[in-house]
């Protein structure tokens, strides 16, 4: 079966040496996979690790290739031994990182055959998952997954209370009596105008 790949690449917002010294350790897998390596027990040669698997009950053989503190690079296999419980086999991987000004970028990459029976589309989803869960413990490890406080919401401005309308005056009504009395005058003058006048006629007479 014809080799596949598998790379994740990450920019951290650290120093290279710092996230190298993390992703670098052969011997501290488990610190930076949390929730996926239970263990990783190195024999005394430093270069053979036997990794558990959270929720497997086999192992995980790893040998380490090569380890460059100048230039950050590790380079590892998993040996092909019969309880070793990944669907690849001839698998070989790289963890390089690069500085960029003050942050750094890593590259977790690794070349394999799946096994019989096995896709290169799982083989490479479960090493995506293993290396992005790695990459995110290098970012707890140096405290930048806290996540960013969002900014408080300005409280709105309550609405003034609209001003009541003042009642319209109410028309002066003219009082029916007032009115009466100012009808009645003139009656009452015609009235005694007559009188005078009869009066003044009877002593003519």
């Amino acid at each position: 079966m014809a080799y596949s790949c598998a790379s994740v690449t990450a920019k951290i917002a650290a120093p290279a040496d710092k996230v190298w010294e993390l992703a670098g350790s052969f011997a501290n897998l488990n610190a930076i996979t949390v929730g996926v390596i239970t263990s990783c027990d190195v024999d005394k040669t430093g270069t053979i690790r036997k990794i558990k698997v959270k929720g497997e009950k086999g192992t995980i053989t790893e040998q380490l290739i090569k380890y460059d503190s100048q230039t950050m690079t590790q380079i590892y296999r998993i040996l092909n031994r019969p309880n070793n419980i990944v669907p690849f086999k001839n698998y070989t991987a790289t963890i390089k990182v690069k500085a960029t000004g003050r942050s750094s970028t890593i590259v977790w990459s690794a070349r394999f055959e799946p096994k019989k029976g096995q896709t290169a589309a799982g083989c490479q989803e479960m090493a995506h998952g293993v290396y992005e869960t790695g990459i995110a413990g290098v970012k707890k490890k140096l405290g930048l997954d806290k996540p960013k406080k969002k900014a408080a919401a300005k409280p709105k401005a309550k609405a003034k209370p609209k001003a009541k309308a003042k009642p319209k005056a109410k028309a002066a009504k003219t009082k029916p009596k007032a009115a009466a009395k100012a009808k009645a005058k003139p009656k009452a003058a015609a009235k005694a105008k007559a009188k005078s006048k009869a009066k003044a006629r009877a002593k003519k007479k």
